[in-house]
């Protein structure tokens, strides 16, 4: 699909919301995201690239919730056939390369100076707190963040985290719970309204078995989840 199309799907779903000018174009973001600006009769939207090759119906389905959202304030769900689109297994495997190019702040590599991310992970799976996933790519990231020692992008399966606990004063299982907190992400799965459920959440942090070692100690270095 190109921007001639994304522009004709918008414009024609936004006359029936009474939008007489409607412009739209494919963005090259990181993340997987929608831009908007409107006013009283017009809008223009900034559309994930990632979603260039997705069906007429996803980017309708898509095109709907968005004017939903603006004109009716509801907090809409986004369509059935776009979350199945965006979560089956062949969007990661397809979106992550673009993902991993775009995302300067990572070295792409798991391995760091002190330690290799796949150990922390594999020891995790031999705890049986996660199962192996096999599209998961892990990475440091370039700067040694403190406020946010750990990211997951839930669509592209990439986890990453801070190059401060690439040291070798930092414990093992510190790591690992970084991991397996953003691996959390992972097993929560896509939410389309963003809004996480924190109950389940919590209740799967809680299977850490070090996890109130592991927080005490992030809490006194003043590092962040």
């Amino acid at each position: 699909m190109d921007n001639t199309e994304l522009q004709e799907i918008f414009s024609n779903i936004g006359k029936t919301y009474k939008y007489e000018t409607v412009a739209a174009e494919f963005t090259a973001f990181k993340d997987f995201k929608v831009r908007w600006q409107r006013s009283y009769k017009w809008a223009d939207f900034k559309v994930s690239d990632y979603l260039s090759d997705a069906p007429e119906k996803v980017v309708e389905g898509l095109a709907d919730t968005l004017f939903t959202r603006i004109c009716i304030r509801d907090e809409t769900s986004f369509s059935e056939e776009m979350c199945d689109w965006v979560t089956a297994p062949g969007f990661a495997r397809t979106k992550q390369p673009v993902y991993l190019r775009r995302s300067r702040n990572i070295t792409r590599s798991p391995e760091g100076k002190h330690r290799n991310l796949t150990d922390s992970y594999n020891r995790l799976v031999e705890m049986g707190l996660v199962e192996k996933e096999p599209d998961l790519f892990l990475s440091w990231t370039r700067e040694p963040s403190i406020r946010k020692v750990g990211q997951c992008s839930v669509l592209m399966k990439v986890v990453s985290l801070s190059s401060a606990l690439d040291d070798p004063e930092i414990p093992d299982f510190v790591v690992d719970y970084v991991m397996y907190h953003e691996l959390c992400h992972l097993i929560m799965g896509f939410d389309p309204k963003t809004e996480r459920n924190g109950e389940e959440f919590a209740r799967l942090e809680a299977m850490h078995p070090k996890q109130d070692e592991a927080e005490s100690w992030l809490r006194k270095y003043c590092m962040y989840l």
